[in-house]
């Protein structure tokens, strides 16, 4: 592997950890907007929970990807830093 397909590793890793994090908030603040009172209808309540349950799911997905990228750079280099 050359140095410029690590450093698309590098970015790609990158990308996908500030995704997760990004998805995880947003996930986040649609709970807190499920579980304030008065701030969301009862017959709305299942669609921002299906959204929290979405922004989960994309982030962990999000997370496994960031962590395959970082497990194959090492894979190729195993004492480069």
């Amino acid at each position: 592997m050359n140095e410029q397909q690590r450093d698309e590793l590098r970015a790609k890793a990158g990308d996908f950890k500030m995704y997760s994090l990004v998805l995880f908030s947003l996930g986040v603040f649609f709970y807190l907007g499920t579980i304030i009172p008065g701030a969301l209808e009862e017959a709305k309540k299942p669609f921002a929970l299906l959204a929290v349950a979405g922004c989960l799911a994309a982030a962990l997905y999000c997370s496994r990807r960031a962590a395959r990228y970082v497990c194959q750079l090492e894979e190729e280099n195993p004492f480069e830093p």
